[in-house]
């Protein structure tokens, strides 16, 4: 009896035999890929084979062996070869595959001997898709990431297939050869030219991204306002736009009266053209697929299973390219497609009371409202673990986008086809000026809704087991009341997220901690404190890459896998740009309650200082101004007999007139359970003689170097004061300054204070508990204790 429950619980699956098998190749792929979780995957499979119908068990063990085969060649050919090649040469030869526009210049897809490579070039002249050229680059190191949550080149590399990337910097085409990519590149080039005679550069850029998936001339703060909307999917080729462009394919075709077959085969014909035009991605060739799929069905007068198509799909891809199914896109794509196929059509909302169905109003409001709401929260459920996995957030408001925002940009998309389609001037300036007032709604409401300061919230991070309970309950809540495996399968997981979150609650209570983490963003100074009781403080905010904002590149995604959501307070130690040039975007885009500073710098008149205070007087976050003497403090005692509270007190500055910025750099000691840390900001050797000239005691278990190293900051008189066990100086790797300085280095040495160098070893973790302080970094994961 209860077996059979058990066969029902596994038929939504099992019954759908491509499905089935999509679902066993995964469990292989992933128990091939960590063989830690198959001790517990391989169980599962077995069971589920074993309950399977038995065409569906032919057909997934079919698979299996192809994946097992495949893994076996894969492993054979790649043992002996190196993850990356080293010591690339400067001078080479390849084949252009593609070439891929961006803000600026372009990116050049290059298969030489070596490998697969990436490299970009600024300005013209470009090799075309299909030269084959002589060419000089300047290679770019591949490396892990220095910062937790940042963004891992080696990983991404991985992902797209490439061995390395540079800077193409000049080339020689010696012969060529047609590929189908120089059409495609053609066709967007194409698509430039004509919206550009019609539309402003941001509205071309938006149509062009949504219709051949160049997103390279959308502006950047838009693609951000749809990020933190939740509708960044909507900027992105996916199963959304092949809906659309295959429903007016489809029309088209058959008001020429084409017969049904013939308009059938075409539109297959014209979306498998469409894929790789629109640049191939695993979601866009999923939603073509499914197209193909069920268009093939209703050839043969079959129809097709919805979400047997999906697993046809699934499979065609992950056969071609079993990595896919790490690819995040993938994941989200096939997540939100089999949640809005099972649970699509459930919706609660929609009522069979019939005084209400002949409303017109109720009607109207269950159609395109209630309708609308409950797909996106069966979306947003079925991809909230891989929106978790991977970017250790949600947005809460991504419902209100979707109702507004998507249909208007959906309209627009298809206002802009309809242009391209009559190339009358007279109806094509009609149909952009139509998508042109929709985009530009559309950027109005994206802008007001990603300026919830809640837009975006840090969700997580979660164990991988948590998340797979979460996605297995929601898979599972279809049947709960009619299944015993259902109603256990759920109970199990609600004792199981108890018993956790109850841990990682209760667990700080009975082993209290602090930690201080020198983030390793370059030249610039981060430091993240985490309070005993789990206040989050930053204390400056970085500086600036190139055009990339270190606030959305690097110090957000550090915190949101951190799992904080929120800053108690932002400490700016003084307005330099390597110490608050994240901030603006931190106080827009991040939950901040206070932003501290020094009463000095709110008579400092830089234009990007000023719009740090502009930023957050119109967030209402309260700024205050820090000076010798205050504290901050939790009562929060790791024993009650010894009582020693955790306690930020600030040491410096006290300004009686505004001088030097360096000199007046908020100086901030902390101290708690296990240890105490002295934080310095630019502190030079004036501010360390003023500080020695009080009574305040020093002595402090880590330094934080003032001014990266310089030889202006840690005089000899302040270093024995403060007798730190160890230095951290926070530096960006071959920098112009050439700190920390040969000088200070020297002096800390003679003084047997051993230091630690971000631009040598990442990011620095110092973790104070009851047993001491310990300090790791991302280079070397046990430092020293």
């Amino acid at each position: 009896m209860r077996f059979d429950e058990f066969r029902k619980f596994l038929s939504p699956l099992s019954e759908r035999p491509a499905l089935a098998a999509f679902f066993a190749a995964t469990l292989l792929l992933t128990s091939a890929e960590f063989p830690l979780y198959g001790i517990a995957f391989m169980p599962i499979l077995v069971l589920a084979l074993w309950a399977f119908p038995a065409f569906s068990r032919r057909i997934s063990l079919a698979v299996l062996l192809f994946f097992v085969i495949r893994l076996w060649i894969s492993s054979f050919f790649s043992a002996n070869e190196p993850a990356f090649p080293k010591n690339l040469p400067q001078e080479g030869s390849g084949f252009v595959e593609s070439v891929i526009d961006r803000p600026e210049g372009v990116a050049v897809i290059v298969e030489s001997e070596n490998g697969k490579f990436r490299l970009s070039k600024k300005q013209a002249p470009f090799p075309m898709p299909g030269d084959s050229i002589q060419f000089t680059a300047k290679w770019f190191p591949i490396e892990p990431p220095t910062l937790p949550g940042g963004f891992d080149s080696p990983k991404w590399l991985k992902s797209q297939g490439l061995a390395g990337f540079g800077k193409l910097e000049s080339f020689q085409v010696i012969s060529h050869r047609f590929v189908l990519e120089k059409a495609f590149s053609a066709f967007r080039r194409h698509l430039k030219n004509y919206f550009g005679k019609y539309l402003s550069p941001a509205e071309s850029g938006l149509l062009i991204g949504l219709l051949a998936g160049d997103r390279s001339n959308i502006p950047d703060a838009l693609q951000s306002g749809f990020r933190r909307a939740g509708i960044v999917h909507v900027l992105a080729i996916s199963g959304f736009h092949v809906v659309l462009l295959s429903g007016m394919i489809l029309l088209l075709l058959k008001a020429t009266r084409m017969p049904h077959r013939a308009a059938s085969l075409c539109a297959i014909f014209l979306m498998l053209i469409y894929a790789p035009a629109a640049g191939g991605s695993p979601a866009v060739l999923r939603a073509v697929f499914m197209f193909s799929v069920v268009q093939c069905g209703l050839l043969f007068e079959r129809k097709a299973d919805s979400l047997n198509s999906l697993g046809v799909a699934l499979l065609i891809l992950t056969a071609v390219h079993p990595d896919v199914i790490w690819n995040v896109g993938f994941q989200l794509s096939a997540s939100a497609t089999a949640g809005i196929i099972a649970y699509g059509k459930r919706n609660p909302l929609t009522t069979k009371n019939e005084f209400l169905r002949k409303n017109k109003i109720w009607n109207f409001l269950e159609n395109y409202v209630f309708a609308a709401v409950w797909i996106t929260l069966v979306a947003t459920a079925s991809t909230a673990p891989f929106l978790i996995w991977s970017f250790h957030s949600l947005s809460p408001i991504s419902i209100v986008g979707n109702i507004f925002v998507v249909p208007l940009v959906s309209l627009g998309m298809q206002a802009g086809v309809f242009a391209l389609l009559l190339p009358i001037p007279v109806c094509a300036e009609a149909f952009c000026a139509a998508a042109g007032f929709l985009f530009r709604l559309s950027a109005f409401l994206v802008g007001k809704i990603s300026a919830v300061t809640l837009a975006s919230v840090t969700a997580g991070p979660f164990p991988i087991w948590i998340l797979l309970l979460i996605g297995l309950v929601v898979l599972s809540l279809g049947k709960f009341r009619e299944n015993f495996w259902v109603r256990r399968i759920v109970l199990i997981s609600l004792c199981l997220f108890g018993g956790y979150f109850l841990y990682t609650a209760l667990s700080p209570k009975i082993s209290p901690s602090w930690e201080v983490t020198v983030l390793d963003i370059g030249q610039g100074d981060c430091i993240l404190v985490k309070s005993p009781k789990g206040n989050a403080y930053l204390v400056d905010a970085g500086v600036n890459s190139g055009k990339r904002n270190v606030a959305n590149d690097k110090i957000i995604p550090y915190l949101q896998n951190e799992g904080i959501w929120k800053l108690k307070g932002i400490i700016i130690t003084h307005p330099d740009l390597d110490h608050f040039s994240g901030a603006e975007v931190l106080l827009r885009e991040f939950p901040v309650e206070n932003l501290w500073i020094q009463e000095c710098a709110r008579f400092t008149e830089k234009p990007e200082w000023m719009r740090v205070l502009s930023t957050a007087t119109i967030r209402n976050v309260a700024i205050q101004d820090l000076r010798r003497g205050m504290i901050f403090r939790e009562e929060f005692y790791a024993n009650p007999e010894e009582k020693i509270p955790w306690e930020m007190r600030v040491l410096h500055p006290d300004p009686t007139q505004c001088g030097e910025t360096n000199s007046e750099s908020i100086t901030l000691r902390i101290e708690g359970v296990g240890g105490s840390m002295l934080l310095t900001g630019d502190l030079t050797k004036e501010g360390e003689a003023e500080i020695l000239q009080t009574d305040i005691a020093l002595k402090t278990d880590i330094l934080k170097l003032g001014h990266h190293g310089s030889k202006t900051s840690s005089s000899r008189e302040f270093l024995e004061a403060v007798q730190p066990e160890i230095a951290i100086a926070s530096n960006g790797k071959h920098n112009r300054f050439r700190h920390p300085h040969k000088v200070v280095v020297e002096r800390l040495d003679s003084l047997k204070i051993p230091l630690l160098n971000t631009s040598k070893v990442g990011t620095v973790f110092v973790h104070f508990n009851e047993s001491g302080h310990q300090i790791y970094s991302t280079a070397n994961s046990d430092f020293s204790e």
